[in-house]
C-alpha cells in the first residue's frame, strides 16, 4: 500500500509540470513564404499560450543588423497558430531576408527558416474586375461593389481606394467599420475582406455614389504600388425606372396618334355597334374585318419604336452615352418586308377583290380567317409575326440595361422565314376567289300573310362578290332552297365567277318570324366564304313612349326611336283588349327619331302600341296607362 502511494506521487510530480508548464513548439512546416509588403503571415505550431497580463504576442524581424530589428504586433489565432501582417511601405520594411522570432508569455522563440520580403516590382497590384460594372440607385446613401485582383492588401484598410482624377476616397477604420457592420447602419465607406479571399478580393460598402454619378475609374494603392484603373458607372436611374419611362413615353406617343385619328376619323359604326378610333388602325372598311397585313405592320412598328426608345433611355440614363443609338443592319429590311406585305395586299385587293367579310362584327378571328374560313397561309403569317415580335422584345428586355448597346440583330434566316410567310399570305389572296361582302341590306317590300299565303319579305343586298347561287342562313338556321329565291340584279364586271353580283335580291317566302325584331342574314358562296349582316335595318324601332293617362278622348302619345320614315301606320290595343287601327293621318312625324301618335288611351292598365312602316315592317312597345 505504501509502495503504491509513493509510485502515484512520483507519476504526479513528473506529469503535472509537463502538463502545466509545457513549452510552445513552432513547426518548421510550412516554411516561411516569400511575400510582398502588406500581406499576412501565418505561423503554425502547438501549445501557443493565450495572451496574459505581461502583454500580447510580438514578432521581431531581424535582418542581421541590430539597428534594423523591426517589431510587429501579432495575434494568436488559436493554440496552434498565430499571425502577423507585414508593413505596407518600404520605409517600414525594406525588401530583403529576415529571421523571425516571436515573444510570447515573456519569452522569445525563434521561428524556423527565414522570411523573404519581395520588392513591390515583383508583385504589382493588379485589378481584374469590378462587379457590378454599373451601380444602380439602391435607396441607400451609397453603393456596394466588389473589386477582385492580385496582390491586394490582406488588411482591408491597407487598400487605399482612389477615384482617378478625383483623388482618394475617405474610408472608416477597422473598429468603426466593424461596428457599422454589426449595426447595419453605415455612415462611412468601409472595406472588408472575406476569410480565404485575402489579397484577391475587397468588398466596398457604402461608396458615396452621389459624389461620383456617371462613369468613373477606380484604382487601389497598396503601399507604394498603384494598380491599374477599371471603369465603374453610377446610373442615374434604376433598371425598372428606365423600363417604366420607356413605356410611359411610348404610351404618350401612341395616345397622341390615337387622338389625331379620333379627331380626324372618329368612331366607326357597324350594325348597331360603335367601334373606337383605336380599331381604325386594324379595320378594313371594305369588309368591316380586321386586316392581318395592317396588324403585322403596326405590331412590328410598335415593337421597334418602343425598343428604340428603351435603348435610347438605357444609354442616356444608365450608361451616360448621349446620341442616337445605332440601328441594326437587318432592321430596315424587316420593316420593308412588313410594309411591303401591307402595300401589295392592298393592291391585290384592288385587282382581285376583297376577302369575305364573315360575321357581322369584326373579331380577332379575322386575322387567321377569310370569309369565316380559317386558312393556312394567314395562320402562318399571323403566328410568325407574334413569334418574331415576342423574341425581339424578350432578347432586348433580358439584356442588362448597363450593357445594352444596340437593338437585337435580326438573323438573315429569320428574314427569309418572314419573307416566305408574307409571300404565302399574298399568294393566297391572289389564288383564292374573292369572298362576299354585304355593305347594305334594304327591305324593299313585305307582303302580309293571308289565309292562303304566308308573309313574304323582299330584300335588296348591295356589296361585292354576292353569288346568286349562294345559300342563305337566317339566325344560324340554314334555309331550304325552296324557302327563298336569289336573283342577280347587277353582275360584277370582270368577276372571277360569273355568278357574282354587286347587287342581288333575296325573297324570303315565309317571313312572318322576321317582320319584327332583329335578325342576322348570312350569304354563303360556293367556296364556303360567307358574309353576314343584321336585318331589317330600315325597320322602325320604338325606344320610349311618354306617360299616358286613361280616358276616352284622343290624346297625343310621344314616341321616340329611329327609322321613322315614309308612311307609318299602326295598331293600338288598349288595356281593355280593344284593338284600334292607327291611320297615317294619326301619325305626325316630327323627325326621323320622334313621332306624335293620336290614340284613345282607354281604361287604366297596360296597352300595346304597334307601328308599321311603309314596306310593312313592324315594331311594338307596351304602354302603361295610369
Amino acid at each position: 500500500m505504501r509502495f503504491s502511494f509513493h509510485l502515484l506521487l512520483v507519476v504526479c510530480l513528473i506529469i503535472i509540470p509537463h502538463a502545466v508548464f509545457a513549452e510552445p513548439v513552432i513547426s518548421p512546416e510550412p516554411a516561411l513564404p516569400s511575400l510582398t509588403r502588406g500581406q499576412e503571415v501565418v505561423v503554425h505550431g502547438k501549445e501557443f499560450p493565450p495572451p496574459d497580463e505581461k502583454g500580447g504576442y510580438q514578432v521581431i524581424l531581424n535582418s542581421g543588423k541590430p539597428e534594423e530589428r523591426i517589431m510587429l504586433p501579432a495575434k494568436r489565432v488559436d493554440a496552434n497558430a498565430f499571425s502577423f501582417t507585414l508593413p505596407n511601405t518600404n520605409d517600414q520594411l525594406p525588401a530583403g531576408r529576415y529571421l523571425v522570432s516571436v515573444r510570447m508569455a515573456g519569452k522569445e522563440y525563434q521561428v524556423p527558416g527565414d522570411l523573404r520580403v519581395l520588392p513591390d516590382s515583383l508583385a504589382p497590384v493588379h485589378l481584374d474586375a469590378i462587379y457590378p460594372l454599373t451601380a444602380y440607385p439602391s435607396g441607400k446613401p451609397g453603393n456596394d461593389f466588389d473589386i477582385s485582383g492580385q496582390n491586394l492588401a490582406a488588411v482591408p484598410q491597407d487598400n487605399r481606394l482612389i477615384v482617378v482624377d478625383r483623388g482618394p476616397v475617405s474610408v472608416g477604420d477597422a473598429k468603426e467599420c466593424d461596428e457599422m457592420k454589426r449595426t447595419g447602419h453605415f455612415t462611412k465607406t468601409c472595406l472588408f475582406v472575406e476569410p480565404g479571399m485575402e489579397t484577391r478580393k475587397v468588398h466596398v460598402v457604402n461608396f458615396p455614389h452621389g459624389r461620383y454619378d456617371g462613369p468613373i475609374h477606380i484604382q487601389l494603392q497598396v503601399g507604394s504600388n498603384l494598380s491599374n484603373a477599371l471603369p465603374l458607372t453610377f446610373s442615374r436611374v434604376s433598371q425598372a425606372a428606365a423600363l417604366t419611362t420607356a413605356l410611359l413615353v411610348f404610351v404618350v406617343i401612341m395616345a397622341i396618334v390615337v387622338l389625331l385619328v379620333s379627331r380626324g376619323i372618329g368612331r366607326h359604326t357597324i350594325g348597331t355597334r360603335q367601334f373606337s378610333p383605336w380599331t381604325a388602325f386594324f379595320l378594313d372598311k371594305e369588309t368591316n374585318t380586321y386586316s392581318l397585313s395592317k396588324f403585322q405592320l403596326l405590331l412590328w412598328t410598335s415593337v421597334f419604336v418602343f425598343s428604340y426608345l428603351y435603348l435610347f433611355l438605357c444609354r442616356a440614363l444608365i450608361q451616360w452615352k448621349l446620341g442616337l443609338p445605332p440601328v441594326p443592319q437587318n432592321l430596315p429590311t424587316m420593316l420593308a418586308i412588313s410594309a411591303g406585305a401591307t402595300v401589295i395586299s392592298a393592291g391585290v385587293t384592288e385587282t382581285r377583290g376583297s376577302k369575305g367579310s364573315g360575321p357581322v362584327y369584326p373579331s380577332a378571328a379575322d386575322f387567321v380567317s377569310t370569309g369565316g374560313l380559317v386558312v393556312g397561309e394567314r395562320f402562318q403569317f399571323f403566328v410568325w409575326t407574334l413569334v418574331g415580335t415576342f423574341q425581339f422584345l424578350t432578347m432586348m428586355l433580358m439584356t442588362d440595361p448597363a450593357t445594352l448597346s444596340e437593338l437585337p440583330d435580326i438573323p438573315a434566316n429569320f428574314l427569309y422565314l418572314m419573307g416566305i410567310s408574307s409571300a404565302g399570305y399574298l399568294a393566297g389572296k391572289v389564288i383564292r376567289k374573292p369572298g362576299p361582302v354585304i355593305r347594305n341590306l334594304t327591305v324593299v317590300a313585305v307582303t302580309q300573310a293571308s289565309a292562303s299565303n304566308p308573309a313574304t319579305m323582299t330584300m335588296l343586298l348591295k356589296g361585292e362578290n354576292l353569288s346568286e347561287n349562294g345559300t342563305i342562313i337566317v339566325d344560324e338556321k340554314m334555309l331550304e332552297q325552296t324557302s327563298y329565291a336569289i336573283t342577280g340584279k347587277k353582275p360584277h364586271p370582270q368577276a372571277p365567277d360569273p355568278s357574282f353580283n354587286n347587287e342581288i335580291e333575296i325573297v324570303l317566302k315565309d317571313a312572318e318570324a322576321y317582320l319584327g325584331g332583329s335578325h342576322t342574314l348570312t350569304l354563303t358562296n360556293r367556296d364556303g366564304q360567307v358574309a353576314a349582316i343584321g336585318f331589317p335595318n330600315n325597320a322602325p324601332v320604338i325606344e320610349s313612349v311618354s306617360d299616358l293617362a286613361h280616358g276616352e278622348s284622343p290624346v297625343e302619345l310621344t314616341v321616340k326611336g329611329k327609322n321613322f320614315s315614309g308612311v307609318i301606320t299602326g295598331t293600338w290595343k288598349d288595356p281593355g283588349e280593344n284593338s284600334l287601327a292607327i291611320g297615317a293621318d294619326q301619325v305626325n312625324r316630327k323627325s326621323q327619331t320622334e313621332l306624335a301618335v293620336s290614340i284613345v288611351p282607354g281604361p287604366a292598365g297596360t296597352g300595346s302600341l304597334t307601328l308599321v312602316s311603309q314596306v310593312g315592317l313592324a315594331a311594338s312597345k307596351q304602354v302603361t296607362v295610369s
